[in-house]
């Protein structure tokens, strides 16, 4: 199924920190249901950038059940062509092609459920856990949520307002910790800011986890574990779950990006390609350098994407035969590789022949 942007107007655009900026829609009553969405899910935003067509993808730090606007927090990165064009450029009323929400990473939330939910998150990660943490607070009254939220410095935290307002209106359900690896300012000051948070020093590692959890043990023993951030912290997160026996289905992962590593795997040069697409079957050749999806792009076809970062899992495919080296990969399970799906965002081809497909 072909891929479908539409274009929603700006309604606000918000600066929510040092280095990061949120933006609201305007969704017009007849794509209300086209834009509904769950907490956790994430939006597809397409430009023209130096005449290029680029897309990105955004979690939704609002909630579907909170009467708010379809909203997305975006942090400026290095070099990051889309989210600096979002923090510098956009301003109220301009209009944006947008993708309807998706994504695997959700809460399935219910009035009924009587849950603990730990929510880990670190830097621009907090977008996704905000939606699922307001989702959770408003919808599940018997729930309890404990948040562990890393950081730089005080400056760089998202939402630290909005964040301090939901501890006011469910301290009985509610605990925030927030660790910072490079505060500017002495901790005596630190501990002060607001009576109810408790600033702790360094990253989201390992020991911060455990930490957590000794000192906030679930209320109620279903729990569940959200983690969304940087490479790294995701997996000290879930090394300090898995050592203390939680089980894989009880934790649900969202990367936003993985470690600094140079990949040296070298391309079969001019691979023969052969992809189904749409019911059409098309033949091209893998330059140099080319992944599978940049290849068919190229060649004037629309195959479906979002992020090109290996995230989240929009071109994926089926290959039906060579071999092929994924760059990154964030979005796929151990089963669905096994079974021969792939990001064609991050495949280069090893063989001499690649064909995939394209469900």
């Amino acid at each position: 199924m072909m891929p479908k942007f539409y274009q929603l107007r700006i309604q606000d655009v918000k600066k929510e920190a040092q280095d990061s900026t949120s933006v609201a829609f305007d969704v017009p009553n007849d794509l209300y249901e086209t834009f509904n969405y769950k907490a956790g899910q994430y939006l597809t935003l397409r430009f023209n950038i130096n005449r290029e067509d680029v897309r990105r993808s955004y979690s939704l730090c609002s909630s579907p059940v909170f009467e708010e606007p379809l909203r997305i927090g975006v942090k400026r990165v290095n070099g990051g062509l889309v989210s600096n064009h979002i923090n510098d450029n956009l301003k109220v009323g301009d209009l944006v092609e947008v993708m309807p929400p998706d994504g695997r990473f959700y809460a399935d939330t219910k009035k009924e459920n009587y849950k603990t939910y730990y929510l880990f998150s670190a830097g621009s990660g907090i977008t996704p856990i905000l939606s699922i943490l307001k989702t959770v607070l408003l919808t599940e009254k018997r729930s309890f949520v404990h948040m562990i939220y890393g950081n730089r410095s005080h400056d760089s935290i998202m939402f630290s307002t909005e964040l301090e307002q939901l501890q006011n209106d469910y301290k009985d359900r509610f605990v925030l910790v927030q660790t910072l690896s490079r505060p500017k300012s002495k901790w005596s000051d630190l501990w002060t800011t607001s009576k109810d948070n408790s600033f702790r020093k360094g990253r989201v590692d390992t020991e911060a986890v455990e930490w957590f959890i000794n000192e906030y043990p679930p209320y109620a023993q279903n729990a569940e574990y959200y983690i969304c951030g940087p490479g790294t912290m995701i997996e000290n997160t879930k090394k300090a779950l898995k050592n203390i026996d939680v089980p894989d289905e009880r934790i649900f992962i969202e990367s936003f990006g993985g470690k600094d590593s140079k990949d040296t795997t070298e391309a079969f040069e001019n691979a023969k390609l052969t992809a189904i697409l749409n019911g059409e079957t098309i033949q091209a050749s893998i330059p140099k350098g080319k992944t599978i999806l940049r290849t068919l792009i190229d060649a004037g076809k629309e195959p479906p994407y979002s992020c090109e970062g290996g995230v989240c899992s929009t071109c994926m495919c089926k290959l039906k035969t060579g071999k092929i080296h994924m760059k990154n990969n964030l979005a796929l399970t151990d089963k669905e590789v096994e079974q021969g799906y792939i990001l064609s965002c991050q495949s280069i081809p090893l063989t001499e022949t690649i064909e995939v497909e394209y469900k």
